[in-house]
């Protein structure tokens, strides 16, 4: 957010592309999630930003667990649902989305970022077979065809030693 902070300091009023990540705390229930997510969006309505797209948040294991302040004490929560929300504001915008963000009691942690319209989603990265693999050596040229009867004879030869 410094460069949304540097272009309203430069009175910057053209609209950009943002989107939001977001975890909402997992004693949220699946009742009363979309409330909260209207909650989220009346925020970006009240800024009058222009929802492009999202993601409806799912419940998800997080990757460690993460402490939220709630009535003086503190909460761990291990789960949360996570969503996404990608629209169109002006930088002052953006920076009032971020301060009402922060105060928002149910949004456990969330990641505001300048972004493209375009859809950016992958299919993620093509799994790996993690063994170990034998490099080749570059200098070894590559074997010829071996016949049956050479190969049962090479065998033979083994077996007799």
């Amino acid at each position: 957010m410094t460069d949304e902070i540097k272009e309203v300091e430069k009175g910057e009023k053209e609209n950009r592309i943002y989107e939001i990540g977001y975890h909402i705390v997992s004693s949220v229930t699946e009742e009363e999630l979309p409330r909260e997510v209207t909650s989220l969006k009346d925020i970006l309505d009240k800024e009058k930003a222009g929802i492009i797209s999202e993601e409806f948040p799912r419940l998800r294991p997080l990757a460690y667990s993460m402490q939220k302040r709630v009535s003086g004490g503190y909460q761990t929560y291990t789960n949360g649902y996570f969503g996404w929300i990608k629209f169109e504001t002006t930088p002052e915008s953006a920076l009032r989305i971020d301060e009402s963000l922060k105060k928002n009691e149910k949004v456990l942690r969330y990641l505001l970022i300048k972004t493209v319209r375009e859809q950016t989603l992958t299919a993620g990265r093509p799994r790996t077979d993690r063994r170990e693999r034998k490099e080749v050596p570059k200098d070894v040229p590559p074997s010829a065809p071996v016949s049956e009867t050479e190969l049962d004879k090479s065998i033979e030869k083994l077996i007799a030693e």
